[in-house]
């Protein structure tokens, strides 16, 4: 079988901070970090302080990603703007994330909202 023939499928994940958001703030500029994607239970780190732990869940039915654009204008006289609303991607899973608590010895809970 050659290169040529091996088709690469991209994966679309949609990360849920919910559960999270309702108890603390994350600024939007927060640098973060995803690790462990092919793992049961990724972890985001935000800003070096927070650590979050997720879980896959399975979309049932087709879950779209839309991207919405203004069209600018192709004639100055038009001074109204048009917005573009064009899928991006299908998703097939949704991450889930709650906070995580390190106790010190290697293990991580995560809190059950």
């Amino acid at each position: 079988m050659s290169n040529e023939s091996v088709k690469e499928e991209d994966e679309f994940v949609l990360i849920d901070l919910d559960d999270v958001t309702r108890h603390i703030d994350i600024p939007s500029d927060a640098p973060y970090t995803l690790s462990g994607l092919d793992t049961l239970n990724p972890v985001l780190t935000i800003d070096g302080k927070i650590k979050l732990v997720g879980e896959y869940i399975e979309t049932i039915g087709t879950c779209l990603a839309f991207s919405d654009k203004e069209e600018v204008p192709a004639d100055e006289s038009q001074t109204a703007k048009k917005k573009l609303v064009e899928p991006v991607a299908k998703i097939h899973k949704i991450l889930k994330f709650r906070l995580a608590f390190d106790n010190g010895d290697k293990k991580t809970n995560t809190t059950n909202w």
